[in-house]
């Protein structure tokens, strides 16, 4: 897998990318306020247990470690208050909040399809409901990658996790109504997210080197987020010189836009 440094060079033009992680932990901090302003949160030391990935209290621990425990503002993060007694009853009755139970067979007498149909039931309700205060979209690619991976599916080289988080935030379709999905949007988000995982998973062995790093990875989205939305923007508001911008684009680059804006593409509106 990449490097975040690596990464980061997909969206360079016109920017000074960080050299270094210090550098990385600086941008971050500009763009995600508090959430950064402390060292980051090792990712074994936050999640921890044997709990599964369905269960409330390892989603929380999740969203701890992309957030750092914080809203950009330096609030306490976590769950939103009106959902936090339908997450005790949840914890209580051993099912994640929209009734689907535990799965309590062991990850071979599973098939591949049924565990990413599962994973995906889980990302998709944690970035449709918006059960945190922030970081949602994070916590559900994470919980995306943890899941599968404690249930001996990981993901190959293919996958990447920008591409997962512009299938997950389907921004554009038109259920997309205030960060939240109606029944339609979600139907179609979780169709795609499915289908982008069949072809990119096999049976293995995660071990805390992969783990670290994909965690790592999703943790630091905001870095390639915030300048693809820059790239975004620019081709908006300078209409007249979209041609121009669109050509000093590597190939890289035109592909995440191509991911994160569709409507871009699409009509007279796309460009070669």
């Amino acid at each position: 897998m990449a490097s975040l440094l690596e990464i980061l060079k997909i969206t360079e033009h016109s920017h000074d990318w960080p050299q270094s992680n210090h550098e990385v932990e600086l941008l971050l901090l500009r763009h995600y306020g508090a959430q950064m302003t402390g060292a980051f949160l090792a990712f074994q030391d936050t999640v921890y247990g044997v709990l599964s990935t369905f269960h409330p209290a390892r989603l929380l621990q999740l969203n701890r470690f992309v957030t750092a425990g914080l809203t950009p503002s330096g609030d306490v993060n976590g769950y939103h208050r009106s959902f936090r007694s339908k997450i005790q009853a949840a914890m209580n009755a051993n099912i994640i909040t929209n009734g689907t139970k535990y799965y309590t067979d062991t990850p071979e007498h599973q098939s591949i399809r049924s565990i990413i149909e599962a994973a995906s039931v889980l990302a998709l309700d944690i970035r449709t409901n918006q059960y945190f205060k922030d970081g949602n979209h994070r916590t559900c690619l994470l919980a995306l990658v943890v899941y599968l991976a404690e249930h001996g599916v990981t993901l190959t080289s293919s996958f990447h996790v920008y591409r997962a988080y512009t299938i997950v935030s389907a921004r554009f379709h038109p259920g997309n109504e205030s960060n939240t999905l109606n029944a339609a949007a979600h139907a179609d988000a979780h169709r795609r997210i499915v289908k982008y995982l069949r072809r990119r998973t096999v049976r293995g062995t995660a071990n805390s080197e992969y783990l670290r790093t994909f965690a790592d990875t999703v943790r630091q989205l905001p870095i390639i987020v915030s300048h693809v939305e820059e790239i975004g923007a620019r081709l908006r508001t300078q209409w007249k010189q979209r041609s121009r911008i669109w050509s000093e684009l590597n190939w890289a680059q035109k592909v995440v836009v191509r991911w994160t804006f569709p409507d871009l593409n699409k009509g007279r509106n796309k460009m070669r």
